[in-house]
C-alpha cells in the first residue's frame, strides 16, 4: 500500500492551487494552502511509502527537428504544451515544484526519491515524484477537486499487478522535475534531467 499526494499547480497567493492526500489508513485530506500540504505530506511519509505528483507539465520534449520543438507531447493531443494555459502552468510549476520539494526535503532529510517508475516506493521514506495530466474534460469542481482526481488516478495505478504505465510517450526530454530535484537536494543523479517521469491521466471512474 502507498500514500499519494497531488498538487493542482497554480498561484498560492490568488487561491488557484489545490491539493489532496490519499492515505490507506486515514480519511482523504484536501486543501488550498501549500504549506499545509507540505506539513501533512511529511507526516504521511513517516509512515508510508509515497507518490507525490504535480498537475502541470513536468518535462518538455527534446526534438530532432526545429519545427517540432514547441509541439504537443506525444499522447497529449494536438494542443502545444508551449501555448496558452500549458505555458502558464509550466511556468507556475517551476516555482511551485521547487518550493514544495525544498520544503519537503527539510522535513524528510533521510528520505530518498526518484522519478524512475519501474522502482515502486516500498517502505516509509521512499518517494516517487510524478506528473498528473487532468485535461479540461476531466476537471472537477475546484482546484482541490482537481488534485483529488489526480491523486486517485495515481492510486489506481497501484491497484493492479501490472507495471506502471505512462500516458505520454516521450523518450527524449528535458525534465523540469528532475532539475528541481537536483536543485533541492533530492538527487545528485544527473540522469534525472533526461528521464521522463510517470504521467497519469484519470479514467472515467476516477472522476467524481
Amino acid at each position: 500500500m502507498i500514500a499519494v499526494g497531488a498538487i493542482d499547480v497554480g498561484s498560492p497567493a490568488s487561491g488557484k492551487l489545490g491539493w489532496a492526500i490519499l492515505t490507506p489508513d486515514a480519511a482523504t485530506q484536501t486543501g488550498r494552502d501549500l504549506d499545509e500540504f507540505i506539513t501533512a505530506m511529511i507526516a504521511t511519509c513517516a509512515h508510508w511509502p509515497a507518490a507525490i505528483g504535480f498537475e502541470a507539465p513536468m518535462f518538455v520534449p527534446v526534438r530532432a527537428r526545429a519545427v517540432q520543438v514547441l509541439t504537443a507531447r506525444r499522447g497529449e493531443g494536438s494542443r502545444p504544451w508551449s501555448a496558452g494555459a500549458g505555458a502558464a502552468v509550466t511556468a507556475a510549476g517551476l516555482g511551485v515544484v521547487t518550493y514544495t520539494l525544498a520544503a519537503l526535503r527539510k522535513g524528510m532529510t533521510a528520505s530518498v526519491a526518484t522519478t524512475r517508475y519501474a522502482d515502486h516506493p516500498a517502505k516509509p521514506g521512499e518517494v516517487m515524484f510524478f506528473e498528473a495530466f487532468v485535461s479540461q474534460a476531466d476537471k472537477g469542481a475546484d482546484h482541490a477537486d482537481d488534485a483529488l482526481i489526480a491523486a486517485r488516478a495515481m492510486a489506481a495505478q497501484f491497484d493492479g499487478s501490472a507495471a506502471l504505465a505512462s500516458c505520454l510517450d516521450e523518450p527524449e526530454v528535458f525534465s523540469l522535475l528532475g532539475a528541481a530535484m537536483l536543485r533541492t537536494g533530492w538527487s545528485t543523479d544527473l540522469s534525472e534531467l533526461s528521464r521522463p517521469c510517470l504521467v497519469v491521466r484519470p479514467l472515467p471512474k476516477e472522476i467524481a
